[in-house]
């Protein structure tokens, strides 16, 4: 499995890949990048369509080396905020964007809805992943698998379990605080920066 890894999850989409392909075309064509192959991700995640969604794959290009990068050059992953708010708009309904860089260790992700502002987060790999499974509203183990790859699954499970986040656990889950979605991405705004700083650095 590939350590950089983009899906897209839509709330009820009909398998219309057509319309999506030309939402992401009208995004890419704005930077000036080619339109990425799109693909369901098969088989389906357990539990992601009884929670109403369907995830979607976009096709990374290899990442290229640190002197082969021009500062200037967009790349598609940087444009998931524009994707997740273009999908949401042109569908009527809401888009999540999830792209994982296991070997940078970090992620980002963005929710967005028609009519309403956009959140999003990034920063290391697992915290990025479990606000993204409370948006969604799956385990968050499910999204480790499809972000995971050998021992890197099995340590995201790991950790997830010991958040309380995997299924099959002792205990009824302890309730949530009122705003606890809101203190996680204010508690990582400035830390998330440096990441991204960081992650950027490594790609040029």
């Amino acid at each position: 499995m590939s350590h950089r890894r983009l899906i897209l999850f839509l709330s009820d989409v009909e398998g219309n890949l057509t319309a999506l392909r030309q939402t992401l075309k009208r995004v890419c064509e704005a930077v000036d990048l080619a339109t990425p192959e799109v693909k369901w991700v098969e088989p389906p995640p357990e539990g992601l369509a009884d929670a109403g969604w369907h995830a979607v794959e976009l096709e990374l290009p290899p990442a290229p080396g640190r002197k082969a990068r021009k500062s200037e050059q967009p790349f598609l992953e940087e444009q998931l905020d524009a994707m997740s708010q273009a999908v949401a708009q042109d569908f009527r309904d809401r888009a999540l964007g999830l792209f994982v860089d296991r070997e940078h260790s970090y992620a980002r992700s963005c929710i967005s809805g028609p009519g309403r502002p956009s959140k999003a987060v990034e920063g290391e790999v697992l915290d990025v992943i479990r606000q993204a499974a409370r948006w969604l509203d799956v385990e968050t183990g499910m999204l480790a698998r499809l972000f995971g790859g050998g021992n890197a699954a099995r340590n995201l499970l790991a950790a997830a379990v010991d958040f309380g986040n995997e299924p099959g656990r002792s205990g009824p889950p302890a309730p949530p605080e009122p705003d606890e979605d809101d203190r996680f991405v204010e508690a990582k705004l400035s830390q998330a920066r440096a990441y991204m700083e960081q992650y950027l650095n490594a790609r040029k």
